[in-house]
């Protein structure tokens, strides 16, 4: 006889903490296999994308896994509400011989008993909640359900973090699903930009991501600067020079290409809520540079002059940036500045001038 664990969600999308508590249920309860179910219509809640592209992350983020599986029936069914009841009795047919464990979440512990035909789940299946700290349950529901608590760490992130674009803690596959297919806050920041503005943006904060990572500096901080940081670029000359002479009239004087990274920031603060002075800071001297990068700055200059799409053979830099991302960008300056010069004949504006003589002297 072997353990099998029914997880079923919205997953929408699905994140390491889900993955997490699977592995940590699977431990404690010694479970054989865990099978994930994707609820198409919960009941619960009403989900932000289509099943399809909650299916294909899924099956993203639990393919490295042997004893993961994934069901359809819920998928598949034409049912306006997917119980748990029919779903347990499918895995039951699936699994005659089996002992079967549902995994709910903690929250619904206290709604077990508006549950569809709860008495005859609670005799099919072992009902299991991940126990999050902080939050009160009914003790009434666990003794009369004989629910399994398993007690564990509280991961900060959530499916909601995520759509708000709070966190990135998900399988590398699930983030570029939802930058390519223009999903959760993937959509907002599409909608500001030509596709192919967009489709730059987003192999820059995909590099970005990966040089914070290898180098230990805050990945949310760097993605959110490095996507967010072209927002700026195809505003209209009017509304630009209208934000540039409110917000920052001490950059007038610079040439216009430079107009668009300190209108991208004033986007970042009023459309997305960014606070965080990393990371407006990046979005604000990411074209120019400036004589006080930060961490974050470094990364989002030079991730945005040497992204693979650009065109140019950029291997080495990038290489040299995921070793070390301040001798990295050192030598990301140095060529710019050698293009300024063989290109432009000189360096025009105090900003890129103030960075170079700061870094390069």
């Amino acid at each position: 006889m072997k353990k099998i664990l029914i997880y079923g969600g919205s997953f929408d999308p699905i994140h390491k903490g889900h993955i997490k508590v699977a592995k940590k249920v699977k431990t404690a309860l010694q479970i054989d296999k865990v099978v994930f179910e994707l609820a198409s219509s919960p009941r619960w809640k009403t989900p932000y994308v289509q099943p399809l592209d909650r299916l294909k992350m899924l099956k993203m983020a639990i393919m490295s896994y042997s004893d993961f599986e994934y069901d359809l029936f819920e998928y598949n069914s034409s049912d306006e509400i997917n119980y748990s009841y029919n779903t347990a009795l499918h895995f039951k047919e699936l699994y005659p011989e089996d002992e079967l464990y549902m995994l709910v979440g903690y929250d619904q512990v206290n709604k077990l008993h508006d549950w569809y035909k709860i008495d005859e789940l609670s005799k099919i299946v072992h009902i299991v909640a991940y126990n999050r700290k902080g939050e009160e349950v009914s003790e009434a529901n666990i003794q009369k359900y004989h629910v399994i608590i398993i007690k564990g760490k509280l991961y900060n992130t959530s499916s909601t973090r995520i759509r708000n674009f709070q966190s990135i803690d998900l399988d590398s596959n699930v983030l570029r699903y939802i930058l390519d297919n223009h999903l959760y806050f993937a959509s907002k920041v599409h909608n500001l930009l030509s596709d192919k503005r967009y489709r730059h943006s987003v192999e820059v904060a995909s590099l970005a991501l990966i040089i914070a990572k290898n180098n230990k500096i805050n990945p949310l901080k760097t993605f959110k600067a490095a996507l967010l940081h072209d927002i700026g670029k195809e505003v209209d000359k009017k509304l630009t020079k209208k934000i540039l002479f409110k917000h920052y009239k001490d950059y007038c004087d610079l040439p216009e290409f430079a107009y668009h990274q300190f209108v991208g920031a004033y986007l970042a603060r009023k459309e997305f809520k960014i606070k965080s002075k990393d990371i407006l800071s990046a979005i604000e001297f990411h074209a120019t540079g400036n004589a006080n990068m930060s961490k974050v700055g470094m990364i989002v200059y030079a991730a945005d002059k040497i992204e693979p799409s650009r065109g140019f053979e950029s291997s080495g830099l990038i290489a040299a940036m995921i070793d070390n991302y301040y001798k990295g960008f050192i030598l990301v300056l140095a060529e710019n500045r050698k293009y300024l010069v063989d290109h432009r004949g000189n360096i025009s504006n105090r900003l890129t001038k103030a960075c170079m003589m700061q870094y390069l002297t």
